[in-house]
């Protein structure tokens, strides 16, 4: 396009509708040339250059984000005390650096330069992108045999990025997503997501379930997902014995405390014959005695 633009204005009878057009594409050439792409991470930091002709005499040096002054250099004024405080100048590099990023520090900067000795200096335009890696995802399983038709539900969550992304679950038996949820931290502004799927577990086994946020991948499962678990076999072993044990007891203890009780209710209905039985003995011991 540069080179097209340079054409038209070499033309001696140029029309209006091709100036226009060589302004135009001149114009566009100077904003793409003048852009300067800048990225860094939450927490991180960045450092802003602006291109300072150091054999000219120095009056400002800014660094603006839209109409808010962010810092910079006076040459009669400590300005840098009103910058924002996350922010540093080095006029030996002429450079500022800010720290301690969040996402709100994205977006289009402006470097404005002047010169004493010299007419002003184009803009410099900047662009920060500020972005957070999401944590390692974690998976939940809750399963449940409701009405005979064993399904699992699967909860995948992630936190702490941005910006905000999608979430891609890798199942290898059929599932459906039932709900996806996205929320954004009022501190940091970075998105915590979450999902839902519904795991059909009528057909068997499921033996590969994962989900991924972008290039971090959560850990596989490796126990089978649909599997029945039988609770004699998921207890402790010492707690199955003392159950057995007590089975044991219970079923001898039991028909001797019957005819225990049995014998001692007999005892009880017949009163005179106990009374008989019991003076018939102690006539005998009477008996004896004398003899």
């Amino acid at each position: 396009m540069a080179s097209l633009c340079n054409r038209h204005f070499q033309i001696p009878r140029l029309t209006l509708q091709l100036l226009v057009l060589t302004m135009t594409c001149h114009s566009a050439d100077i904003d793409s040339d003048a852009s300067i792409q800048l990225r860094g991470e939450v927490g991180g930091k960045v450092t802003f250059h602006c291109p300072v002709d150091r054999k000219s005499t120095l009056k400002l040096w800014y660094l603006q984000k839209g109409d808010t002054f962010v810092n910079g250099y006076y040459i009669s004024e400590k300005v840098s005390e009103k910058g924002w405080e996350n922010t540093k100048v080095d006029l030996d590099n002429m450079t500022i650096l800010m720290y301690n990023l969040n996402v709100s520090h994205g977006g289009d900067y402006r470097c404005i330069i002047r010169y004493i000795d010299k007419p002003p200096a184009p803009d410099i335009h900047l662009h920060l992108k500020v972005t957070a890696n999401y944590s390692k995802p974690t998976l939940k399983v809750h399963c449940s045999d409701e009405n005979h038709h064993f399904s699992c539900l699967v909860n995948c969550t992630s936190h702490g990025g941005y910006p905000v992304t999608e979430l891609t679950w890798n199942i290898s038996r059929s599932w459906k997503v039932v709900n996806n949820s996205k929320m954004t931290d009022p501190h940091t502004t970075t998105f915590n997501i979450s999902s839902v799927a519904f795991v059909n577990c009528s057909d068997g086994y499921l033996t590969s379930l994962s989900c991924s946020v972008g290039d971090v991948i959560s850990d596989v499962i490796s126990d089978p997902v649909c599997k029945r678990k039988d609770p004699l076999v998921t207890r402790d072993p010492s707690v199955i014995i003392g159950a057995i044990c007590a089975v044991v007891v219970v079923s001898i203890m039991a028909p001797l405390l019957g005819w225990w009780w049995h014998c001692r209710e007999g005892q009880r209905r017949r009163p005179g014959v106990a009374g008989r039985q019991e003076h018939g003995i102690e006539e005998e011991e009477t008996a004896l005695s004398e003899n």
